[in-house]
């Protein structure tokens, strides 16, 4: 117990340290053993929601799940701060400046925008590329202490509400188009460009 109390304790400090310092867990995330196959029907869900004939870019594609259930009508690219394979484009969310992503319909985020420091300035970016926003959230439930330092245990970086959530893809010309709850904590959501 007191083992595991120190974990949870040490990992709350170096996100919150990874927060102040606008870095990416990277090494965490090159280790395919940390990409969970639980994952995979929050993937399957968001997949469903990718509109027919549309030229998607995923962001964090980890095992790639996301290719083999959009529409087969559809193209795939996939992204994330590791090489994931043939076609990976490589890049860290949280380094400025992004890239232009030119030529994309949809974008996906499945369990990848808790770890983002800055969603506003992201989506901000991204909102002059694409028609969609197809991405899952765990939002903030409240902002005690109690609820922030269980969401750096996590390795969150953010703590949005819906609402406040939602009003960041507004503020860029979106509106959300279906909401699903999935795993009664995390929100599927998909956002239509206006």
């Amino acid at each position: 117990m007191l083992k595991s109390k120190s974990i949870a304790i040490y990992l709350a400090i170096v996100t919150s340290l990874r927060k102040f310092f606008n870095i990416s867990d990277v090494s965490r995330w090159s280790e395919i053993n940390n990409l969970s196959p639980e994952w995979d029907e929050r993937t399957i869900i968001i997949a469903s929601l990718v509109p027919e004939n549309s030229n998607v870019l995923e962001f964090g594609a980890g095992r790639l799940v996301l290719r083999n259930h959009i529409p087969p009508n559809c193209r795939y690219t996939p992204s994330d701060i590791c090489d994931r394979g043939e076609g990976t484009i490589i890049f860290d969310l949280n380094t400025r400046p992004l890239p232009n992503f030119i030529g994309y319909d949809v974008f996906v985020f499945s369990g990848v925008l808790e770890y983002v420091h800055d969603i506003p300035d992201l989506i901000e970016h991204l909102s002059e590329h694409c028609r969609f926003v197809i991405a899952s959230y765990v939002c903030a439930t409240g902002k005690s202490l109690f609820n922030i330092s269980r969401r750096r245990r996590s390795a969150w970086v953010n703590d949005f509400n819906s609402n406040e959530f939602k009003d960041i893809f507004h503020s860029c010309g979106f509106i959300c188009s279906k909401e699903i709850i999935y795993n009664n904590s995390q929100l599927i959501y998909r956002f239509e460009k206006i």
